[in-house]
């Protein structure tokens, strides 16, 4: 529209009157610039205040305060106009702030704490408190980031606020999170390759420490077998437990051999605990020489040709 005016103005004057622009001594607006209209009373030719009212005179990408006097007014606006603007005063202006709480804050930290199935009770440890963003503009949306890959403990958490693809302000958080897991455990004492049925076991409530702890069902444990002596009350998890190995260490096995005209067998020992597609050292009986084989069945080792 400033353009419009500055070349209407080149051909000659469009306006008989003058327009009085009294600065207003403090103005604080709520978009990204300021008008001539806020920043000043006007009075006297209606029809080019009609014109002049909603030009821009200071840009406010910020909540800085600028200072604005008669000369900045006149430039804003444009000399062409010369004595029909009479200009007094000086005017303050700034950009309203919109206050972002703590609390807001962290909300957003809070909501980023993935629950995975887990019941969780979350903390504030610290805050970097509340923000004060520039008010207006598009709207503000604000993404937790946890700075760490900790599931549990105390995680420390960045909350960006975003207009659209531009950060706005950033904010630090710490919570602490602690999450109980309805866990399977041994009901008692398990021994080393004991395998395990449905009076085994029972289901607990329990704390997940840091590390994580993957919960299994009631299916994926019946028939599996304690790795090692457990204690009653261990969590039943795939680092205790397994599935029963098709072969077994020092157990006798069958060797196969398979070519594109025959098949030979034979019988071997098998040197390692495996299950099927593991490849484990085996020795052969007739002459006692240990090589390597892919377990392809129970009891079954298929040795390359």
């Amino acid at each position: 529209m400033r353009h419009v005016l500055l070349i209407l103005l080149a051909v000659g004057p469009l306006f008989a009157g003058e327009v009085s622009v009294v600065l207003r001594p403090v103005v604080s607006v709520a978009n990204d610039r300021a008008t001539l209209a806020e920043v000043a009373e006007l009075s006297g030719d209606a029809a080019m205040i009609a014109v002049i009212r909603d030009l821009s005179v200071v840009e406010l990408p910020d909540l800085k305060e600028r200072k604005l006097e008669v000369n900045e007014i006149r430039q804003a606006i444009g000399h062409g106009i010369g004595p029909s603007l009479l200009v007094s005063g000086t005017t303050r202006v700034s950009r309203r702030g919109r206050t972002i709480t703590e609390a807001e804050i962290v909300q957003a930290a809070t909501a980023a704490v993935l629950a995975e199935g887990d019941e969780l009770v979350v903390t504030t440890l610290r805050s970097s408190g509340a923000l004060v963003i520039p008010d207006g503009g598009s709207a503000v949306t604000m993404i937790a980031q946890p700075l760490d890959q900790s599931r549990t403990g105390d995680i420390p958490f960045r909350v960006r606020l975003m207009r659209g693809e531009v950060e706005v302000a950033r904010a630090l958080v710490s919570l602490r999170v602690v999450r109980h897991r309805q866990m399977m455990v041994a009901a008692r004492v398990l021994r080393r390759g004991e395998r395990l049925g449905a009076g085994d076991f029972r289901t607990e409530r329990m704390a997940v420490n840091r590390a994580g702890t993957s919960a299994l069902s009631q299916d994926e444990i019946i028939g599996h077998e304690a790795r090692m002596d457990l204690a009653e009350g261990i969590p039943l998890t795939a680092a205790v437990i397994m599935l029963p190995p098709n072969v077994r260490a020092g157990h006798g096995i069958m060797l196969l051999v398979n070519t594109e005209k025959f098949q030979l067998t034979a019988k071997g020992q098998a040197l390692n605990d495996g299950h099927v597609g593991e490849i484990i050292n085996v020795r052969r009986e007739t002459d006692g020489r240990t090589v390597r084989g892919k377990i392809v069945a129970d009891g079954q080792v298929l040795l390359d040709p």
